[in-house]
């Protein structure tokens, strides 16, 4: 005969708090696997970001550093400028500078006179030829016929083209004539290769325009507004042409992050060798963004098989433990069971909600009486008036021993100080007004709660929110607790950036307390034997932990107290 698996009475499906407990775990791995996923992914990319940052810097410095001692050496040779008059140009010089310029890979080598008229050179003949223009408006030519080096990068004023101009002070005419002999770096090619690279890499000047850019819509275009005074210097110069100068979408955020032109961006930065100029490699977030999702998918599929497959061999031997059980004994101890748990946890909630404001007063209270003990006792060993080292040995031990006791209360007076998190509000109200449910039925209490919008998100300890919430409460039950028909209202207005909860009773109102006297510890409103009067003390420490407020509100009957919270956001 067929062995039959299903059993009167056996379990045909797993409870739902084990389901809970599997799902929950699975999203607490899988919440875990991407917070870890999104660091790695980030160190990574920012290294990468890093090392791209310095290829790309190394090349930019090679390329405007490779020729930058030329016009020095050229300044300083008689062989191409003791010919040179602005009145007679020798014959030849123009086809020397020409054939050194095809040598060297210039775009061009010029000499100019102390007007900035060009004398002499490398492209003599040609159609954007230079021969008898005046580049006195430039910056470098300036510099220069002044006595100092220059370097500078502008568009060509006849060429239309950009380059990398690199001048020096020059003796014209055996010496007669001061002159300017300068020399001009194509970085075209650069250029084009930072467009073929598929990457998000720019340079800026010193003024922070940008010179380099990978992508070449954002040429000649300042990373932010740029100061009058600059934007008059570089248009009189004609440094960029015609262009705008209209400022890119630039926006510093945290640390190594910025927005450009739309889109979040790891950031690698670093300063070139000349004029200023900085490189700064961009790497896209959403990079980041899709390797954390591709990664939380594929660890936390897999973590989810391995759970659910655990779980199926686990509700099999459920079922062979329990196929012999009948089905009537089955359903009574399952009853039994849920409401011993509901019993134990809604008892455990209420002793917990009192534990907290009890171990507070029972830790103040003790505190001050152990710590003078303490002080008598040093003061009686000094003064040798204890003369039994084992009494000192003794009393000190069950001194550490109170101490011992009180630091346990002080755990649970402070709650439960993890980290924050972004909470629902809507949650904290719901848990604290579930932690004195039973105590708001006893005593008859009509409590009207106007639920915030579900979405909003305020940053901080649920644990603590709980319980400036349940504190606040408690006291209404209180201030309610001799009025014929008690009545307790909650409800919440958003103010911009913040939030008010509102708690109003028809109580018998604070007796001309103000605020500042109920933050007070140990001051309390309530009748002798009622309470410690510490609960508005921890309610405003953890409101101002949380960089909120605790005010109190006129009312012509009872009290309204106000708690401000900053809202985080919006829960999606």
């Amino acid at each position: 005969m067929t062995k039959q698996r299903h059993y009167e009475g056996s379990p045909s499906r797993m409870r739902k708090s084990i389901v809970g407990v599997l799902v929950v775990t699975v999203l607490l791995a899988t919440i875990s696997i991407y917070f870890a996923s999104n660091r790695y992914f980030t160190q990574q990319e920012t290294q990468s970001a890093s090392s791209q940052m310095a290829f790309y810097l190394r090349e930019l410095n090679d390329v405007l550093g490779q020729h930058q001692h030329l016009p020095f050496v050229l300044a300083r040779n008689p062989r191409y400028f003791d010919g040179l008059n602005p009145i007679d140009v020798s014959v030849g010089i123009n086809a020397q500078l020409s054939q050194l310029a095809d040598q060297a890979g210039l775009e061009a080598i010029y000499a100019m006179d102390r007007s900035g008229v060009v004398l002499a050179a490398s492209n003599a003949g040609t159609p954007n030829s230079f021969m008898g223009q005046n580049y006195g408006f430039r910056p470098y030519f300036q510099e220069a016929l002044a006595g100092k080096r220059s370097d500078y990068f502008a568009i060509g004023a006849t060429s239309g083209r950009p380059g990398y101009f690199v001048a020096e002070p020059a003796n014209l005419a055996s010496g007669t004539e001061r002159g300017v002999i300068a020399i001009k770096l194509d970085v075209s090619e650069l250029q084009r290769s930072w467009e073929n690279d598929n990457e998000v890499v720019i340079a800026v000047n010193g003024d922070g325009v940008v010179v380099l850019a990978s992508n070449p819509h954002w040429l000649y275009r300042p990373l932010g507004a740029l100061p009058l005074s600059t934007q008059r210097r570089i248009l009189e110069s004609r440094q960029f042409g015609d262009q705008s100068l209209a400022p890119l979408a630039w926006t510093e955020k945290d640390a190594g992050r910025v927005g450009f032109e739309g889109q979040d961006y790891i950031v690698a930065q670093g300063a070139a060798d000349w004029r200023g100029w900085k490189v700064f490699y961009l790497q896209p977030q959403s990079a980041i963004a899709n390797q954390t999702f591709v990664a939380t998918v594929v660890f936390g599929g897999f973590i989810a098989l391995l759970i659910g497959f655990a779980t199926f061999l686990r509700s099999l031997r459920i079922e062979t433990a329990y196929a012999t059980s009948e089905r009537q004994r089955k359903a009574l101890v399952e009853t039994n069971k849920r409401l011993e748990q509901a019993q134990s946890e809604l008892a455990r909630s209420a002793k917990l909600a009192a534990l907290g404001h009890l171990a507070a007063s029972v830790t103040h209270e003790l505190g001050q009486p152990i710590s003078a003990f303490r002080n008598h006792l040093v003061a009686a060993d000094i003064g040798g008036e204890i003369t039994s080292r084992k009494t000192a040995n003794s009393l000190n031990k069950l001194v550490d021993r109170m101490e011992a006791i009180t630091m346990q209360f002080r755990y649970f007076a402070r709650g439960k100080p993890d980290r924050k998190t972004d909470v629902l509000l809507a949650d904290v109200l719901e848990e604290s007004v579930n932690l004195l449910r039973s105590d708001i039925d006893a005593a008859g209490v009509a409590l009207h709660v106007v639920q915030p919008l579900q979405d909003i998100l305020v940053h901080g300890n649920k644990i603590q929110l709980e319980q400036v919430m349940t504190n606040l409460l408690k006291n209404a039950l209180h201030a309610v607790g001799q009025v014929a028909k008690p009545q307790i209202y909650v409800d919440t207005e958003v103010q911009n950036s913040t939030i008010d909860i509102r708690i109003r009773d028809n109580g018998s109102g604070l007796g001309g307390a103000n605020l500042k006297d109920l933050q007070e510890p140990f001051f309390s409103t309530k009748p002798s034997g009622v309470g410690m009067g510490l609960g508005l003390a921890i309610t405003a420490e953890i409101l101002r932990d949380h960089r909120g407020e605790l005010k109190v509100e006129p009312s012509e009957a009872g009290a309204v107290f106000v708690v401000t919270l900053p809202i985080q956001g919006l829960s999606t």
